[in-house]
């Protein structure tokens, strides 16, 4: 789907309610799909409303600490960027980040996407984050691109199911009105699995937030749950498992 305006155009706060899928093509098909509601906003807000908070409890929040390297020392996650990826602070107008916030102290996020912006309010770099269930993360660093399309070579063990091997093939595009993720991973040019997440936006007013409190309370739960109900599922099915090797020694792959 073909997005009319440049991703630069809007950048203000939103939320994000659509439909998650997952499906594995080899060595045999599996899939499922579930409801999410992602937030897009800008990480160094300071946030007026009382049901999202920076850095404290509230019915939604963002932590610093749950982005990053997970040992690292300085928990503000725009000075970590700025510093490894050779940005001052000066030259940053602005980090927007498209993740699940916590719920109730709470959260899990198999991938984040965070957009750095310059002065002059355009996208320079983005930054594709994984999580994976054993407590590890890895970032993936890459010049932005008006076409939404990256190619990166996976570094992180994610599923207990696949080697850590082959590539992410990944588009991301994203205005006021409509987001599209979609992931391919692919090992020696075949396709053995795919996830997406495609959604309509709404305003991050109290109200919204609100609904979708009541609606979605335990949506980071089912996140979470699902990965473990799925690899089950995996497993009865034949799925071989692969023993995780060391994390990468190195957070922020360029």
């Amino acid at each position: 789907m073909k997005l009319r305006k440049k991703i630069s155009d809007h950048c203000e706060d939103k939320l994000f309610t659509g439909i998650v899928s997952h499906s594995r093509h080899k060595p045999f098909k599996h899939s499922f799909k579930y409801k999410l509601t992602y937030f897009w906003f800008n990480i160094n807000n300071s946030y007026k409303s009382f049901l999202f908070k920076k850095n404290r409890f509230s019915i939604f929040s963002f932590y610093d600490k749950d982005h990053g390297p997970v040992k690292k020392i300085n928990t503000n996650l725009t000075e970590y960027f700025s510093k490894k990826i050779g940005y001052s602070k000066k030259e940053f107008k602005k980090i927007q980040a498209f993740c699940l916030p916590r719920t109730l102290g709470y959260v899990f996020n198999p991938i984040s996407i965070f957009l750095l912006y310059d002065n002059k309010n355009t996208p320079k770099k983005i930054i594709f984050e994984v999580s994976n269930t054993f407590g590890e993360r890895h970032a993936y660093l890459s010049e932005f691109k008006q076409t939404g399309n990256y190619t990166l070579k996976k570094e992180l063990y994610v599923s207990p199911f696949f080697k850590t091997e082959g590539k992410y093939k990944i588009c991301f595009k994203i205005n006021k009105n409509f987001v599209s993720l979609v992931i391919f991973y692919v090992v020696k040019n075949t396709k053995v699995f795919e996830a997406s997440f495609t959604g309509k936006s709404k305003d991050m007013s109290n109200i919204n937030l609100i609904k979708i409190f009541f609606k979605n309370t335990f949506q980071n739960l089912k996140v979470t749950s699902g990965i473990y109900i799925q690899a089950l599922k995996l497993w009865f099915k034949g799925a071989k498992y692969i023993t995780k090797p060391k994390e990468p020694n190195n957070f922020i792959t360029k």
